[in-house]
């Protein structure tokens, strides 16, 4: 009796029409979950091409700071370093980015910062303590 149950169950219209939906659901999940891959993966590329902008906007305007006679403490330094690689990193990753605007900031710093380093003439921040 049982057997006669399961065929019946299997024979049915019904039953196949049931896996078939469920087919078709995983079929569109999976379609979804393609699509919201896809959109993160251009929304991810999209925030490492503003961070490679901004840091060479911070590049460029600690260059400029630096060739006006701006005196900057060595921590800030050591910021920009960490801007310069941030930067050239996406460059390389990323052979299309123009990239012309700050390779020569980016050495003067570079340069800069050896010079101090090995003089020793980094400004010292001054405390706000009394």
């Amino acid at each position: 009796m049982p057997t006669d149950i399961i065929l019946a169950v299997f024979a049915s219209g019904g039953f196949w029409a049931f896996i078939q939906f469920l087919i078709s659901r995983r079929d569109k999940t999976q379609q979804r979950l393609d699509e919201i891959a896809e959109k993160m993966g251009v929304l991810s590329n999209q925030i490492d091409r503003n961070a490679a902008v901004l840091a060479r906007t911070h590049i460029l305007r600690f260059d400029d700071e630096l060739l006006n006679g701006v005196d900057h403490s060595k921590e800030y330094f050591k910021q920009q370093l960490d801007d310069i690689d941030t930067y050239d990193d996406y460059c390389r990753n990323h052979p299309d980015f123009q990239n012309s605007y700050a390779v020569m900031a980016a050495a003067h710093i570079k340069q800069t910062y050896q010079r101090l380093l090995e003089k020793g003439e980094f400004r010292i921040k001054e405390s706000n303590h009394d």
